[in-house]
């Protein structure tokens, strides 16, 4: 019932016009230090949490997304995770469009120990690939090799070869095709700036609509890794 009231009061408050609190973003060393002092998570508690905090209704039974507009959370990496919710609880992840209000309610009732259980909890979960047509080409050069003229690294330098992950960097694996372009979208257009030293910005500006279609269905056909 908490939890409840606190998402309907922040929705509302979005849509009277009230912005999230202003959040100042991570350096390298804040966050090294903050990552270091993750607790040491809990899977059975984060399973428990994942139902009783209502995770479940926008990410689904063991985190796979029932809804195209909801991210899967099975086998990304613990720290990213971590770090997520902390980005919106502070407020430093927040698009723009009203979609963080909700993360930001159900964030501030969480201890750093709840967000640890979640973050293991859906990292031993997986996401089954799903059918596709294939990389072509030119999705694979962007993949394996980036694009030097555009200043584009690959995107397996980061996200690894598999789309992976590691540590505060996203698995892409098995992610919805739709949220990875809104996503995509938040980067290129600057609304969304909780990576450290805004990297992602830099990598998306120049990528064309259709690549980041491909890109998208490229790494939603993947099977998560666990």
């Amino acid at each position: 019932m908490i939890l409840l009231s606190l998402v309907s009061l922040s929705a509302n408050a979005f849509a009277s016009g009230h912005n999230l609190p202003e959040a100042t973003a991570w350096t390298q060393i804040e966050w090294d230090r903050t990552a270091s002092e993750m607790p040491q998570g809990d899977i059975t508690r984060g399973a428990e949490l994942h139902k009783t905090g209502l995770c479940i209704t926008c990410h689904g039974e063991h985190g796979i997304a029932p809804s195209r507009n909801a991210p899967s959370l099975a086998g990304n990496t613990p720290t990213y995770i971590y770090k997520t919710l902390l980005d919106y609880q502070s407020g430093l992840r927040n698009e723009g469009d009203g979609k963080a209000s909700v993360m930001f309610a159900a964030t501030q009732p969480m201890s750093k120990q709840d967000m640890a259980d979640l973050a293991t909890y859906y990292a031993t979960k997986t996401v089954p690939a799903k059918p596709s047509a294939g990389m072509d080409a030119q999705i694979d050069r962007l993949v394996r090799k980036g694009d030097v003229s555009r200043m584009i690294t690959p995107c397996a330098s980061c996200h690894g070869a598999h789309g992976e992950g590691h540590d505060e960097v996203p698995a892409l694996a098995g992610q919805t095709a739709h949220y990875f372009v809104r996503t995509m979208h938040a980067y290129k257009n600057g609304h969304r700036k909780n990576d450290i030293n805004e990297g992602m910005s830099q990598f998306t500006h120049d990528l064309t609509e259709a690549e980041i279609e491909a890109l998208a269905e490229y790494y939603a056909s993947l099977k998560s890794a666990k």
